[in-house]
């Protein structure tokens, strides 16, 4: 995991948050409000909320996803991917008791988990529906 936290306030802009992103070369931001995480926010996001944005200096709470998903600091790796197939999710905030203490990727943990639960975990988050109603992953091994 990543013990350095970039993390935004709800009431700065989508642009800071782009920047942020940009500048730090990373695609996921937790959102804090009162010292207290409120919701994160990816760069696919932002991509997506490119049609509905009136001012790139909205506030990016409006943006924000408020369902954060977190693990447990004792968490195994395989409780992690399961989390993150589930819930359709790269990252997940780590908690220590009632602290955020990390991020944790699935980049983070490529190198340390079993080859076939990261792959099928990436085709879980990754599917698609075709017009027959079955399921297509849209990544495969090459892409790993």
């Amino acid at each position: 995991m990543s013990n350095k936290i970039i993390f935004s306030l709800s009431n700065n802009s989508i642009k800071n948050v782009a920047d942020l992103m940009k500048n730090n070369n990373i695609g996921f931001i937790p959102i804090k409000e009162k010292n207290k995480y409120i919701g994160v926010i990816t760069d696919r996001d932002i991509c997506l909320s490119i049609p509905t944005l009136k001012d790139i200096n909205d506030s990016v709470k409006s943006y924000i996803t408020n369902n954060i998903i977190y693990i447990d600091i004792d968490s195994s790796i395989e409780e992690a991917l399961s989390k993150m197939g589930k819930y359709k999710v790269k990252r997940l905030l780590v908690k220590e008791k009632e602290n955020i203490v990390g991020i944790l990727s699935l980049s983070d943990i490529l190198n340390y988990a079993n080859k076939d639960d990261l792959i099928n975990t990436y085709k879980t988050i990754f599917y698609i529906h075709d017009n027959t109603g079955s399921r297509i992953s849209e990544i495969d091994e090459f892409y790993l």
